[in-house]
Formats: structure tokens, C-alpha cells, sequence
């Protein structure tokens, strides 16, 4: 495995942990009987940021990558899902009933950034949403926003003040989901459901050059960059079950990286 270390979501042992896998192999690193969940390792790969119910609902919770040192950062009654790190550490952005927040790495200072619309009717990109990472330069978010009633998706860019909100992917209608942004900011790696095929595809984020990289009759799903950029790990169903598995952002060298039978899912690659 490249240099690095990727968090993932595992119900290799029967419940959902979060695990965290290097080239000295795999460690979990939560043990709750509840659903630990949507890892996000830090910039500077000290600590996995994750969403769990642990205390009856979905709040986010901080822990350093060896586990210890565990603190709850939210404490919302709506609970709260998807919290990624800013690329300088001091930000996070996470998604609450379908809306995009962020807040300070101690969980002060939280901010609203969008209000949802009815699912069935809402415009493009203004449907409930669910975040999908930082721009390199720390001033957008990538997320999806979601209709269930019209069964599409489709992949946007939002200023983090909450402006500049911006459709990417929105073609063919359908589920275009779970978007990454390539550290050099060139390109939007997102999963894409078409003709009943989930494919992992890269886009610029202008919406331009849409290319798939997968071209597998398997279940691709939840790709994210390495932080050199030089690979895309995601999760795939090519073999009995989901593992994790890397890939040139041209497609090519793809590398199986967990071999286990319960689902490995929702990679972060962190350094």
C-alpha cells in the first residue's frame, strides 16, 4: 500500500467500527455495540473524525488514530453525519437534516451554510444534501443533494459561506453521489448510476471531461483521493463482498487493499 493510512467502516466483527488499515496492516480503532460510521482522518493523519449513535443519536466524535483520546464534538438532537476536515485542520464541515454546517475543529463556532427544499420539488442542487469533502484551498464544499420521490442525485459546489452554489453533475437524470475533490483541485471524484451501473467516474469541476475510470458490472461506491493524488481508493463488490480497493485516477492499477467478509466501506486516506 502507498505511503499513508486510510479509515474505513467495517462490519467485519459483526457491528459497524471504524478501522483503520496501513502498510503494517489493520487496526480497529472504535468498539461500540452502536454504528461508528463516515471516518475522515485529519490533515496531518493524527486523529479520525466519525459519526456515531453511540449516545442515542448521530453526534460527531474526534479520536486519535491509535484510540484513544475519544471526545464528542456535537450534541445536536438532529443529529449530525459526514464531518470531514478542512485541509488546514481548524474547520469541519458536516451535514445535519440535509443541511451543510460547519464549525470549528473543537466543535465551537457551528455555522449553517444551506437550507434544504422539498425533496420532490426542490431545484437542482437544493434538495437535502450530504457533504462530500473541502476544495484544496479551503473555500468550497463538494456535496450531493438528493431527491428520493424523483430518485436523482447530483454532485455541487457550494462557497463556504454559502454562496456560489454551483450544479455539476446533473446528466443523464439519475443518482450522481458521494463526490471527492482531487487535491489539486483539478477534478470531482463521485460514484454514478446509469443503465442500473455504479461507476466510479472523475469530472472537473465545471462539469466538464466527465470520464468513468471503472467500467466494471461490479458495485463501485465511495471514492476518495490519496493525499498525493496519485490514487483513488473505493469500495467494490467485485469479489463476494465489500473491500477496499485503489486505483490510478485513470483507472488504471486497480489494486484489492482488505480482504474480509464483513462490508469494508467509506474509505479516508489520510498521511
Amino acid at each position: 500500500m502507498p505511503v499513508g493510512k486510510i479509515a474505513f467502516h467495517s462490519r467485519r466483527d459483526g457491528q459497524g467500527e471504524i478501522y483503520l488499515l496501513t502498510a503494517e496492516g489493520e487496526t480497529r480503532i472504535t468498539d461500540d455495540p452502536k454504528e461508528d460510521a463516515n471516518p475522515s482522518v485529519s490533515p496531518d493523519g493524527s486523529k479520525i473524525l466519525f459519526s456515531s449513535d453511540r449516545d442515542g443519536i448521530a453526534h460527531i466524535y474526534q479520536v486519535n488514530v491509535d484510540g484513544s483520546g475519544l471526545v464528542r464534538l456535537t450534541s445536536d438532537a438532529a443529529g449530525d453525519f459526514s464531518p470531514r476536515w478542512s485541509p488546514d485542520g481548524k474547520r469541519i464541515a458536516f451535514s445535519r437534516t440535509g443541511a451543510l454546517y460547519v464549525m470549528d475543529s473543537d466543535g465551537n463556532n457551528v455555522q449553517q451554510l444551506t437550507e434544504p427544499k422539498p425533496e420532490s420539488t426542490a431545484p437542482l442542487c437544493e434538495a437535502g444534501g450530504f457533504l462530500g469533502g473541502w476544495s484544496p484551498d479551503g473555500q468550497k464544499l463538494t456535496f450531493y443533494a438528493a431527491s428520493a420521490t424523483r430518485q436523482q442525485g447530483q454532485v455541487c459546489i457550494v462557497n463556504v459561506d454559502g454562496s456560489g452554489l454551483t450544479v455539476v453533475v446533473s446528466e443523464p437524470p439519475g443518482w450522481h453521489v458521494e463526490p471527492a475533490w482531487s487535491p489539486d483541485g483539478e477534478w470531482i471524484a463521485y460514484r454514478s448510476i446509469r443503465d442500473g451501473n455504479h461507476e466510479i467516474r472523475i469530472v472537473k469541476p465545471d462539469g466538464t471531461s466527465d470520464t468513468n475510470l471503472t467500467n466494471s458490472p461490479a458495485t463501485d461506491i465511495e471514492p476518495t483521493w490519496s493525499p498525493d493524488g496519485k490514487w483513488i481508493v473505493f469500495s467494490s463488490d467485485r469479489t463476494d463482498a465489500f473491500d477496499l480497493y485503489m486505483m490510478r485516477p485513470d483507472g488504471s492499477e486497480v489494486t484489492r487493499l482488505t480482504n474480509s467478509a464483513g462490508k469494508d466501506s467509506d474509505p479516508s486516506w489520510g498521511p
